[in-house]
């Protein structure tokens, strides 16, 4: 399989352009980023917004293959086909076919309905709410005639009636239904779309009903998406695919995917997910890539996710812990190589005016990883850009992936006393368990393990774990796990964990599975001192195996190593300061960094003159010379050369185990 280049830092370009319509190969050629002269590594394109671009696009990977270039489709949800979308340009799908959308279950009409209608009288509102709806008419024998439908929209429901807005979301003209042979259904919507009620989800499961040429949804999907792709189509040198918004990332609800008016489990979503996997895996064999949301279900289907706002879309720092747990999960996981990239998106007011070291932030947690940060360029100010650049191209020396190899990762809270009793180890299960209480199981040692069992008799609530440690001062703290769940569970769910005392930010949510012992950190920022107490609640299931468990009065910092340097992220919201020697022991000749003030400086607004002088002091050229004490910016990276090393076995190894 094509991967990304094995050295850091990797660069990329999110949704890049152009979208328009493009004369020549040289007028393409001249919207392509080539940030310091580099073409990035990894680029999602929204190719077929111009299909006349294709020759261009195919030809530019051609040529560059150090990049790897994807077509970026949405594939859970978008508007039908023709209408007109201004929430989401990259939602307007293919999709013309009225039964080719998820459907709620439905009702009919209780009166026949004019064009003009706009209250209707329903058989039953059971089901009916808010939102768009098909009427479609039936035959005498209740089968759907698919071509005489409309999109309406309810506006309120009432007593045997409905309000509606007639020819909603690109339907056709209002017409004519008749009483109890229309079929009136509820479709779920997409609420990720900045206007509400049009994207609409895609019917992947098996029980789709056929277009006139007898086609399911899937398989207009897959031609428009996959049928380009193929040896000798347009895009056959395009790396892949990228599925913006995979087909996982929300699950329909209440949906009646064989349409007999009864709600369907989401197993039947999954099964036409898989398949919906499976084709698309066959299309582009071993050697080329399909990043979507990750589902640990799939496995061998996805090579890696986008990472929107390093954490989520309109959150580029404050979850970011989920996203850690996420990707070092897929890492151990998968046996695909992971291609990902990271970018910011959306940002308070308070969060722009860090906008520069957000980006660094992002930009470590990226290497550190194995993912490509976005170059981000669309400021309004070149010089603004380049200064958030410095790190991936070496300051001013001007080198893309200067690192070289990733080496390890250290969590560094991991070098701190365990807070729980004072235990020599996180496996000091006779020290440990004194400070661990448990509701609705029982605890164990099998072996090396703990084990959490839950109770065999039936109970309301949650199995849960609490862990009781003191605090001696105003503290982040984080926890650490390496645990298993214990039946037949893919995905498990650890529900919010809840912390006795007033924090800055809380812990997060996280899941197990039964593939894998994984290794989940849960981070919580500025804990009042005293006697703390975090409970872990287990959705229902089986035993819970724990390899490790330990509590640490410590930011969940990363400190990775590289052939050429390394680089320490500080997600607190404190300045932190780190001790090079313990962190990298037998490196040396730390030097950061020499970065100048960039052409046109002076344009930069006065509100990021702050983020100038802090990027220009990080990175002053000079040698570390207290090497026991260099200090991290809140919610910021260092990267620093070193004396070269040279890798090891290709495997990462994050504190004792191996991820891929």
């Amino acid at each position: 399989m094509k991967v990304l280049n094995p050295e850091y830092p990797l660069t990329a370009e999110f949704r890049s352009g152009p979208r328009g319509i493009k004369r020549s190969y040289d007028d393409w050629l001249d919207q392509q980023m080539m940030p310091e002269g580099y073409p990035v590594d990894l680029q999602s394109n929204v190719l077929r917004f111009e299909p006349k671009n294709f020759e261009f696009a195919n030809r530019f990977a051609r040529e560059h293959p150090e990049t790897m270039v994807l077509s970026t489709w949405r594939a859970a949800s978008g508007t039908p086909k023709g209408a007109n979308d201004d929430g989401d340009p990259l939602g307007v799908s293919t999709i013309e076919f009225p039964g080719h959308w998820v459907l709620s279950p439905g009702t009919t009409l209780a009166s026949a309905i004019t064009s003009t209608s706009q209250t209707l009288r329903v058989a039953s509102t059971n089901n009916m709410r808010q939102g768009p709806a098909l009427l479609v008419e039936t035959d005498s024998s209740g089968d759907k005639l698919w071509d005489r439908f409309e999109y309406v929209l309810i506006t309120s429901v009432g007593t045997g009636t409905i309000t509606v807005r007639r020819e909603f979301n690109g339907s056709p003209v209002a017409r004519e239904f008749p009483s109890t042979r229309t079929y009136v259904a509820p479709m779920p919507w997409d609420s990720r779309n900045r206007k509400p009620f049009v994207d609409w989800f895609f019917n992947l499961s098996k029980y789709c009903p056929k277009d006139s040429i007898g086609r399911t949804a899937m398989d207009v999907l897959h031609l428009d998406m996959l049928k380009p792709l193929e040896l000798g189509g347009p895009l056959d040198h395009i790396g892949g695919l990228d599925l913006a918004s995979g087909p996982l990332t929300v699950t329909p609800a209440n949906a009646d995917y064989n349409l007999d008016g009864i709600e369907d489990p989401d197993s039947v979503y999954r099964d036409g997910v898989r398949t919906f996997y499976q084709r698309i895996r066959e299309v582009l064999g071993p050697d080329r890539v399909l990043t979507t949301s990750l589902d640990y279900e799939f496995l061998d289907y996805i090579n890696g996710v986008n990472q929107e706002g390093l954490a989520e879309p309109d959150d580029p720092w404050n979850e970011v812990t989920e996203t850690v747990n996420e990707v070092l999960a897929w890492r151990k996981l998968s046996k695909l190589p992971m291609v990902s990239l990271a970018f910011q998106q959306h940002m308070s007011r308070e969060e722009d005016l860090l906008r520069v070291n957000m980006q660094r932030l992002l930009n470590g947690y990226s290497v550190c990883l194995g993912m490509a940060a976005d170059i981000e360029t669309g400021s309004g100010s070149d010089a603004l850009d380049a200064i958030k650049r410095i790190e991936l191209y070496k300051g001013d020396e001007n080198v893309p992936h200067w690192l070289g190899k990733q080496l390890s990762m250290k969590r560094v809270a991991l070098t701190t006393p365990n807070l729980l009793n004072g235990a020599t180890s996180p496996t000091d299960w006779d020290t440990i368990i004194p400070a661990l209480s448990v509701k609705r199981g029982t605890l164990e040692v099998e072996g090396s393990e703990l084990v959490l069992s839950p109770e065999q008799r039936n109970f309301s609530g949650y199995v849960t774990l609490d862990l009781q440690f003191p605090l001696n001062a105003k503290s982040d703290f984080t926890v650490f796990m390496e645990a298993i769940s214990d039946d037949d569970q893919i995905e498990r769910k650890i529900l919010l964990p809840r912390v006795n005392v007033d924090v800055e930010t809380k812990a997060l949510r996280a899941k197990l599975t039964n593939k894998d012992y994984l290794p989940l950190a849960f981070f919580v920022r500025g804990a009042d001192r005293g006697s703390i107490s975090i409970d872990f609640r287990f959705g229902p299931g089986g035993p819970v195996r724990f390899r490790s468990l330990s509590v640490h009065a410590a930011t969940d910092a990363l400190a990775c190593e590289f052939e050429k340097g390394v680089v320490i992220v500080n997600p607190s919201l404190e300045d932190e300061f780190y001790d090079l020697q313990k962190l990298f022991p037998g490196r040396g000749g730390f030097r950061r960094l020499s970065a100048s003030e960039p052409n046109g400086a002076g344009d930069i607004p006065d509100k990021y003159r702050p983020q100038l002088q802090q990027a220009l002091e990080i990175n002053n050229g000079q040698s570390v010379s207290n090497k026991r004490s260099v200090m991290v910016p809140e919610r910021n990276s260092v990267f620093l050369i070193a004396d070269a090393a040279k890798s090891g076995n290709g495997r990462l190894e994050v504190n004792g185990f191996q991820i891929l």
